[in-house]
């Protein structure tokens, strides 16, 4: 399956770009090395709302898997600890109105790419405030297999470059599910997020038309304009110190500061 073509396929209104002619843009997740691209598929039975009743328990999305978001678009404070979100999809009848359905329609406005100097390099802020639980932007890229995360992780430590690999883990009752982002080619502006160990927005699971995630990046607190937009690369789990020498030096400022990015070490 030639996956080029799905980068320039349908998805949310996404003006941003990249500075960069080497990097390709794509405003949703593609299937990379890996990955079966039938994932991507819609898999997921739709509600029979209208007039935007998606918010009451009526709605069949909302009484399967729980209310997402506030009647101002915000992420509910519940849903932070290590829920996933599941939107109103292709399949329900309910229409853009709907208020349960957030992430699918892009990032939001007035993020800007910016230099955040020698040792941080470009990061992304954003030009107008952000509330407590609003949506930023996708964690975008190829969505790759464990064996391919390897080979691109190693490949990028011998040449000295930055790691932009992300893996997400959802625990269920019988398995713990693994989805691997790279976007350090083929991505969306949220590539450009620097680390922070006290961030102001975190990462949230969110499924729309399929099984595969998008990697939702919402505010934990009030973001000022002109503040800099960081997420924990962790995902807030405790980090081997013994393993510290073999990574790279974190610049984040904050007075909680562990002294070095995080990693995933089932990569190395």
């Amino acid at each position: 399956m030639d996956d080029s073509s799905l980068v320039t396929s349908n998805g949310p209104e996404d003006d941003y770009s990249h500075l960069s002619d080497s990097l390709i843009y794509t405003a949703i997740n593609i299937p990379g090395a890996g990955c079966r691209g039938s994932d991507f598929h819609c898999q997921l039975s739709g509600c029979t709302c209208q007039n935007n009743s998606c918010y009451s328990p009526s709605c069949d999305c909302i009484s399967r898997f729980g209310l997402n978001y506030t009647e101002e678009l915000l992420l509910l404070s519940t849903k932070f600890l290590d829920c996933s979100v599941m939107e109103c999809n292709d399949s329900c009848q309910c229409d853009s109105s709907c208020r349960n359905r957030v992430v699918q329609k892009g990032p939001r406005s007035g993020l800007e790419i910016f230099d955040c100097g020698p040792c941080k390099g470009l990061g992304l802020r954003t030009k107008l405030s952000i509330p407590k639980g609003g949506f930023i932007c996708e964690y975008a890229g190829e969505v790759i297999g464990k064996a391919e995360a390897l080979k691109r992780f190693e490949s990028a430590v011998l040449k000295g470059f930055m790691n932009y690999i992300f893996i997400l883990r959802e625990n269920t009752s019988t398995d713990v599910i693994e989805t691997i982002v790279d976007p350090t080619v083929i991505g969306n502006i949220g590539r450009y997020i620097n680390h922070s160990c006290n961030p102001n927005s975190a990462i949230v699971p969110v499924r729309v038309n399929s099984a595969v995630p998008k990697l939702a990046i919402f505010a934990v607190r009030d973001i000022a304009a002109g503040e800099e937009i960081t997420f924990d690369y962790s995902g807030g789990k405790t980090q081997n110190s013994s393993q510290a020498v073999n990574r790279k030096s974190c610049f984040c400022g904050s007075a909680t500061c562990s002294k070095f990015l995080p990693f995933d070490e089932s990569l190395c």
